[in-house]
């Protein structure tokens, strides 16, 4: 039982992985927002955008899935990304392989 139990969380764990990395959001920026200004690159299929439980505010990052590998190239094709003014700090989220998970916790 506990062996399905750790494959289930694996599972979750796999399904939270996100694309591409994003920080120095403006405060005045809802995930609504983020949401449309990246769907102009492709169909974007989650932005997660965390608040802080004492203040309220976003924490000036989130996280971006898209639906293909292609969308998240054409997000790194263009050479800045201006949100109200701010220019915004993009990563790649490097992707994970199964194979590559089961090495590392050997």
């Amino acid at each position: 039982m506990a062996a399905t139990s750790v494959a289930r969380a694996a599972g979750r764990r796999s399904r939270r992985l996100f694309d591409i990395f994003v920080a120095d959001v403006p405060w005045t920026v809802s995930s609504k927002e983020v949401k449309e200004y990246f769907s102009q690159f492709g169909s974007v299929r989650r932005c997660q955008l965390p608040f802080d439980k004492d203040t309220g505010f976003h924490r000036r990052y989130c996280w971006i899935k898209f639906s293909t590998p292609q969308e998240v190239q054409n997000v790194f094709q263009k050479d800045s990304h201006i949100l109200e003014g701010a220019k915004l700090a993009l990563k790649q989220q490097p992707r994970r392989r199964r194979s590559q998970r089961s090495n590392q916790s050997e």
